[in-house]
């Protein structure tokens, strides 16, 4: 047993590892109860390998958690089967009384005081679900026992029997009269149209950043109005001054126009304002509602904002007060077009309606005919009815505040968070001047009311820092309103600046009336600056008017005085003023001019021809053509060689250009006034000598070349670049 159990031993520790090799533990230590087969390698090394979790989170993020699928459903359809007991009970008979109606049918009431008939819709045609046969067969059946003979007779369309149609035949469209007779085809287009004119404003509106006013599209809606209060004054001004319309009221006697002669000329007849009857004064506009679906939101006299508008203008109202009579008389007629519109409806005439004013008419005319004394008989009974109304008191608490009832409700908590009734005083005064307004309180209960004021805070969403200047006056204290007595609160309004203001005030009573609901009272009080300097301001305006007219007329009446000029003087004509050397300069480009050779040339000229033919013969200066005549003289001639001679002898004197002297022009200025400066010195020498006393210079002592010289010598030295002073010093 000792062997065995040290073989045991031995075999263990050769499973546990070598004495060269330490063992290998498994990760969570040595178990006792586990196999040696499960063990495995692990050292410090293969540990460093390992991948713990905590590592694995950082590199690789948690997937979200997917939500739940929604399971898929299945509709199944499920037979129910009747029960054995109603298998053998008889199946129902279904008569048919009546056509069944259309869902969108509409509905009315069935009338059994007598006969009904068909029904019809607004079109005229019989409603199919009205009859239970056809509209023919009721007709006929009708007729037959002489019943409802003015029933009236529907169109083809509407008798043409139901045939069956093929699958796949076209179907016709009905043009009939149904969609001719329908206008409210044209109501549509005009919304549409509206919506989309709305839609481009706002957009052009907003991409221009300009008001809806004052851009281009809507700049000619004022148009009709300024041309019909322009015909006016064009009709009325006749009437007053000469010279406009001299024909009104002799029209008779004007002609018609004719272009061309009296044979083949053409008449023009004359219109109906030129032979005495003008058009009539016609007014368009545009009312609130039609205003309102353009997108019209703006005063139908509104304008371009400008400093000085053309309608304000002085002359014009000026004008217009001068015409006033006139105008009167011709257009005495103003038409409200915001209340000049007729609104149409689809809902059929109301007879009840029609009967109940045709029935206040003739009340009204037999109240006219009755004469004065019921007239006067019937206010008073009103006022009797109004009286005896107002002495009914309420039972129970209850208050009129400013006009409106303020009743008990039971309780007094369950509208505690709302508001029942506003009253509002206005005020509306310069600045530092006082004004006051009143508010009634009129108690119509059998109970006396305690009232109490509390100041409502306002809101402040800015956080701005208001000066506290009390504006708003009143007696604030608490008080009681007996029954049938009426209350009458003073507010005084007074601000030292102008602006708009605002005041809240709860009134509290009790009981609380309006089931607790708040009684406010809002003081709003209107403060305007008082313009002093308004005298001022406007002989100011009127001066710079004025001034701005007077340059405007300067600037007009000078450029029509730079448009008038003397015309200018006709040109001279052509050469008419050339000289022999332009003539010589113009023919000869080559050669420059000389009197003395020219005029040897002319001599020469007159030499060629014969001495009965010298008279009258003038050279024209052009050498070539005083050449050609030498050439062309006969061969025979012995002067023709001379001539050519003296010809070439000349030409080559001309074709050197002259030597002409440089003129010294500013030399000689130069020197002349220098001259006169040197004189002017000595001349102010000879004076200052006078006045000191001092004696005179004598000029014997000066050398020959320094003695006074003549003028003429002095300008030849002058030519000669000399230097030479008539007087010295």
């Amino acid at each position: 047993m000792s062997a065995l159990k040290d073989k045991l031993k031995g075999r263990s520790k050769n499973q546990a590892g070598t004495p060269e090799k330490a063992g290998t533990p498994s990760q969570d230590g040595a178990d006792e109860n586990q196999s040696p087969t499960r063990n495995v390698i692990w050292n410090e090394e293969i540990e460093k390998l390992q991948i713990k979790e905590d590592v694995l989170k950082t590199l690789h993020e948690a997937a979200p958690p997917t939500a739940p699928k929604t399971p898929k459903s299945t509709r199944l359809t499920v037979r129910k089967m009747k029960p054995a007991s109603e298998w053998d009970k008889p199946k129902p008979k279904v008569v048919t009384v009546a056509r069944p109606a259309p869902v969108d049918a509409p509905v009315k009431e069935p009338d059994y005081s007598g006969f009904a008939g068909p029904r019809y819709n607004d079109e005229g045609a019989p409603i199919p679900h009205s009859l239970l046969g056809s509209y023919d067969e009721f007709r006929k059946e009708a007729i037959k026992r002489g019943d409802l003979l003015d029933l009236p007779v529907p169109s083809e369309a509407d008798l043409e029997p139901d045939r069956p149609t093929l699958k796949y035949e076209k179907k016709k469209r009905d043009r009939g009269d149904r969609q001719r007779n329908n206008e409210n085809n044209a109501l549509i287009n005009w919304q549409m149209k509206m919506m989309e004119r709305k839609r481009q404003q706002g957009y052009i509106s907003k991409l221009l950043q300009k008001n809806p006013e004052d851009l281009a599209m809507n700049a000619a809606d004022n148009y009709r109005k300024i041309e019909e209060e322009r015909y006016i004054i064009d009709r009325a001004i006749p009437a007053k001054d000469y010279g406009k319309g001299y024909r009104v009221g002799s029209e008779f006697w004007k002609q018609q126009e004719k272009f061309g002669d009296d044979e083949t000329g053409i008449h023009m007849t004359l219109t109906k304002s030129e032979q005495g009857y003008p058009r009539p004064i016609e007014h368009i506009g545009v009312p609130k509602s039609v205003r309102n679906e353009k997108g019209w939101y703006w005063p139908p006299h509104h304008t371009t904002p400008v400093h000085y508008p053309w309608h304000k203008n002085p002359y014009l109202e000026e004008r217009k007060e001068q015409l006033k009579d006139v105008i009167t008389e011709l257009d005495p007629h103003r038409p409200d077009f915001d209340q000049l519109e007729v609104i149409g409806t689809a809902n059929p005439v109301n007879r009840e309606r029609v009967q109940s004013n045709l029935g206040m008419l003739e009340e009204e005319e037999r109240f006219t005919e009755g004469g004065m004394e019921y007239l006067d008989q019937e206010p008073t009974q009103e006022v009797d009815e109004k009286d005896e109304g107002k002495e009914e008191s309420i039972f129970g608490p209850s208050i009129s505040f400013a006009g409106q009832p303020a009743r008990w409700t039971g309780d007094s908590y369950s509208y505690a968070d709302q508001i029942g009734i506003e009253a509002r005083v206005t005020f509306e005064s310069l600045s530092g001047d006082r004004v006051t307004s009143y508010l009634y309180i009129i108690n119509d209960g059998t109970t006396s009311v305690y009232y109490d004021w509390k100041k409502l805070p306002k809101e402040n969403p800015f956080d701005l820092v208001h000066a506290r200047v009390q504006r708003f006056y009143f007696n604030n204290s608490s008080g009681v309103i007996l029954p049938g007595e009426t209350m009458k609160f003073p507010f005084v309004f007074k601000s030292p600046n102008a602006r708009v203001f605002t005041e809240q005030w709860k009134f509290e009573t009790r009981p609380s009336l309006c089931g607790g609901a708040a009684l406010i009272v809002t003081l709003r009080g209107i403060a305007l600056q008082e313009d002093k300097f308004q005298r001022e301001r406007e002989e100011l305006e009127r001066d710079l008017q004025q001034k701005q007219s007077e340059q405007v007329i300067r600037q007009i009446m000078y450029d029509i005085i730079s448009g008038i000029k003397t015309p200018d003087r006709p040109s001279s004509p052509i050469d008419a003023y050339i000289t022999d050397e332009e003539i010589f300069s113009r023919n000869n480009p080559k050669l420059h001019y000389n009197h003395a050779l020219v005029t040897e040339l002319k001599q020469l000229y007159l030499e060629i021809a014969p001495e009965e033919e010298r008279e009258g013969r003038v050279w024209d200066l052009s050498v070539e053509d005083l050449r050609d005549e030498i050439v062309a003289m006969d061969e025979d001639d012995e002067r023709k060689e001379n001539f050519l001679h003296q010809l070439n002898a000349v030409v080559t004197k001309m074709s050197f250009c002259p030597n002409k002297p440089v003129k010294k022009d500013l030399y000689k200025v130069g020197y002349e006034l220098l001259l006169e400066a040197v004189d002017g010195i000595v001349r102010e020498s000879y004076g200052i000598r006078q006045m000191m006393g001092l004696p005179e210079k004598e000029n014997d002592d000066l050398p020959d070349d320094f003695n006074t010289l003549d003028r003429d010598e002095h300008n030849m030295d002058s030519e000669n670049g000399g230097s030479i002073f008539r007087t010295t010093l």
